[in-house]
């Protein structure tokens, strides 16, 4: 609550906000671009020759959009972010909290949600949906070049299928679902790195436990989301 009060009334730390998003984006994209090219290269491979046999090869298109931008990027490109930037982030809070630096803030009377936790969830809030949408585009490409390298699928019927079915709505489920789940995965670290007790080990059990909760939130919030949607 009290962070959202922070980013309505315009109290953030501009400086610091710009460096965690340069952190976030730059820790995030190649990782979750390779997971997205290794799932368009599986959709290629699997489903591409049958469509392909079937006269259906254009329609490959639509498919891949709508299979990769409603539930297998943001599902998984979210996981790995979870994986890279929600541990870091779990392990950085939590030194902070196990070597006494939050009690410093609060004694220099600074809010620690302002300091920590704002800056770092409006770069995951506003971030990841637009990584989590690059990462489809390229899953998608993915699954073409697979198609036509075994296939010569034609790229102006593979698009134009794309631009005959995928609505906007697609897109808008695409960048909503990014964000919640961006959300997720740093209030989740968060959480965990101020509620670290004890020496090192606190710090391994909240990068483990970022991970476990932020893979079963995503999943079961993915849930609900799809169940509206559809």
């Amino acid at each position: 609550m009290v962070v959202l009060i922070y980013i309505f009334t315009g109290k953030i730390d501009w400086y610091d906000t710009v460096k965690q998003s340069k952190y976030f984006i730059f820790s995030v994209i190649i990782p979750t671009m390779m997971i997205a090219i290794a799932l368009g290269v599986v959709i290629g491979v699997q489903i591409g020759p049958e469509f392909v046999s079937r006269g259906l090869g254009n329609q490959l298109g639509i498919l891949s959009a709508i299979v990769m931008s409603r539930e297998l990027i943001p599902v998984v490109g979210s996981m790995m972010i979870a994986t890279q930037y929600g541990t870091g982030l779990a392990s950085e809070v939590a030194n902070m909290k196990i070597t006494e630096q939050i009690d410093a803030l609060k004694i220099f009377d600074v809010n620690p949600n302002y300091y920590i936790t704002t800056p770092r969830l409006i770069s995951g809030l506003v971030f990841t949906p637009i990584v989590i949408f690059l990462s489809s585009i390229v899953a998608v490409f993915s699954s073409y070049v697979t198609v036509w390298i075994k296939e010569d699928l034609s790229l102006q019927g593979f698009l134009s299928s794309i631009w005959a079915y995928f609505h906007i709505k697609d897109l808008l489920l695409c960048l909503f679902k990014g964000s919640v789940f961006g959300t997720l995965i740093v209030l989740i670290a968060i959480t965990l790195g101020f509620e670290a007790q004890g020496g090192a080990k606190a710090v391994g059990r909240a990068t483990t436990m970022t991970v476990i909760l932020s893979f079963i939130f995503i999943v079961l919030v993915d849930y609900f989301i799809t169940m509206v949607y559809l």
